[in-house]
């Protein structure tokens, strides 16, 4: 049996056979988005770095000393024992923060745990970084995910941090990222596995700058039923292009060109515009 729920390293979650969010999101774009980012998977990048030091720094506390060190102020690393330091905390495979990174996972875990309704999740019992594999039963395709956290009482608790953070724009926000076809996906491999019927999906969503705010989000049954018919749509789509050997991009015809909707919105008239800038809107 392909369904299953195992501990493990990123790099060996990313070696597991099965269609993940990460890459099936790119659907979205079009199949050629797809195809092309599963032979070019994307470099880490320094905010992605710092990103996961902050997901360990507020969902694993206990184990952000195992895997990360903060940069002394004062190190400087063309001195000899400062290079010594540096290679031990590599040698003993810690990541080596900066000082700025490390004051600011400090203020942002802060205010995370002042916040009543965030602090009270965070300390119910359960496992960060799942690996799930389990079957689709719309699509019978072997899908797997990597949860934030799985509570033991079957909660997906989510954690993000944005620049959007006001509930009007975080929300315009998580639907272009399609965060609630993620959660729909999610949810569907707890409920696939049999860890729970009705799973609970919680976000804490967090600023990414001071006073690092933090709002906590109770995601619904009809988001989640949005989220559901968006992936499955995707998957029928992955399907078809795998049947044909097709894979499109976003504007595979003629495309009829439109003005832009603060042309057609103006009291001045599209005419207007067009004539203004030599016939080009």
């Amino acid at each position: 049996m392909n369904n299953a729920i195992k501990i493990m390293s990123f790099a060996e979650y990313r070696n597991l056979p099965g269609v993940n969010f990460s890459s099936l999101k790119h659907i979205a774009e079009s199949p050629l988005a797809y195809q092309w980012h599963l032979t070019q998977p994307d470099e880490p990048t320094p905010a992605m770095l710092f990103g996961s030091a902050v997901h360990c720094a507020i969902l694993e506390p206990d184990q952000f000393d195992q895997r990360y060190v903060v940069r002394p102020p004062e190190a400087d690393f063309r001195k000899t024992e400062w290079k010594q330091w540096r290679d031990d905390a590599l040698g003993r495979g810690l990541e080596i923060l900066s000082a700025d990174d490390g004051q600011t996972l400090e203020e942002m875990a802060e205010a995370a745990y002042r916040h009543p309704v965030a602090a009270d999740y965070l300390s119910r019992p359960g496992k960060s970084e799942h690996s799930l594999t389990w079957t689709d039963p719309h699509s019978g395709r072997l899908c797997k995910g990597r949860l934030d956290k799985l509570l033991y009482d079957g909660t997906i608790l989510g954690y993000k941090t944005t620049s959007q953070f006001s509930q009007r724009q975080f929300q315009s926000q998580a639907w272009q990222l399609f965060y609630h076809a993620q959660w729909a996906f999610y949810r569907r491999a707890v409920i696939e596995l049999g860890i729970h019927s009705d799973p609970p999906v919680i976000e804490i969503v967090q600023q990414k700058a001071p006073p690092y705010d933090v709002a906590v989000y109770d995601i619904t049954a009809p988001i989640i039923d949005a989220g559901e018919l968006t992936y499955r749509e995707w998957l029928d789509i992955l399907a078809r292009c795998e049947r044909t050997g097709e894979w499109p991009g976003a504007y595979p015809g003629l495309v009829e060109f439109l003005p832009p909707k603060w042309a057609q919105d103006s009291e001045l008239g599209v005419d207007y515009f067009v004539n203004q800038v030599g016939g080009m809107l």
